[in-house]
């Protein structure tokens, strides 16, 4: 006997826990806008230019209230994260027949980047009020296909580093050399970001995300420092399901 009210009391307490429950299922749609920052910035030529590129992006997410003001949200997204650069280089190295040959350019270089990924962020929100919430979290991104090339113009290019350490500029000499093999297959970063409701059930969304590893594989070593992601990201979400009190 005891043990059946003890399974009632169970049942009834979960019962109870599952009426309270608070969620939210969602689809987003938003911009990109961002790039891969070098580290250390000592290390950036000077005179070096980026240029980030603006595209959709595409999200779906579910959102469970936890507390009062705080909610917790797991969501996937597809991205695509477009950049270009320019830099004048001095002995930039490019690698043939995996690493048994180098040559050396110095000259103007110009550089085209794409990404395209699946985003996995797990967010917690604090409600500051019925508008307004922070959200702080993480993210993994998988790497579906990217592209990393370069040119070099109006340069010097030899197998001898000293030559092109010291030749003058501009040169007659150009190249062209990709980096896609050497691109990470996955990413994983922090955010932050705000919610803001315009109206019951839909939200206006802005992120800034950081990535914490090197978009390239630890074994590249054609450029002296690392490049990590940071991105701008901003779009609206709708409540498609939920059984929240949504406000304003």
């Amino acid at each position: 006997m005891k043990s059946i009210c003890l399974l009632m009391a169970l049942f009834l307490s979960l019962s109870l826990e599952a009426q309270n429950n608070k969620w939210r299922v969602y689809p987003s749609l938003g911009v990109d806008m961002g790039g891969a920052t070098p580290f250390p910035f000592s290390d950036i030529p000077d005179g070096a230019k980026g240029t980030p590129k603006i595209n959709p992006n595409l999200g779906f997410g579910f959102s469970h209230q936890l507390y009062n003001r705080w909610s917790l949200s797991l969501e996937v997204s597809y991205h695509l994260l477009a950049f270009s650069a320019r830099a004048d280089v001095r002995s930039q190295p490019f690698y043939f027949d995996n690493h048994l040959d180098i040559l050396y350019f110095s000259g103007n270089t110009s550089t085209d980047v794409e990404l395209r990924f699946l985003e996995f962020p797990v967010l917690a929100e604090y409600s500051l009020n019925a508008r307004w919430s922070l959200a702080l979290g993480a993210y993994y991104s998988r790497i579906l296909e990217g592209s990393f090339r370069t040119s070099g113009t109006n340069g010097v290019l030899s197998d001898d580093k000293s030559i092109t350490d010291t030749a003058p500029l501009p040169g007659v000499a150009n190249t062209s050399y990709n980096f896609n093999n050497y691109l990470d297959a996955w990413d994983g970063g922090l955010l932050l970001g705000f919610w803001y409701g315009i109206h019951q059930k839909l939200h206006f969304w802005s992120r800034l995300q950081v990535g914490f590893k090197s978009i390239f594989v630890p074994e590249f070593e054609n450029i002296d420092y690392e490049m990590y992601q940071v991105r701008f990201s901003t779009g609206v979400s709708i409540a498609l399901f939920s059984n929240r009190n949504e406000q304003p």
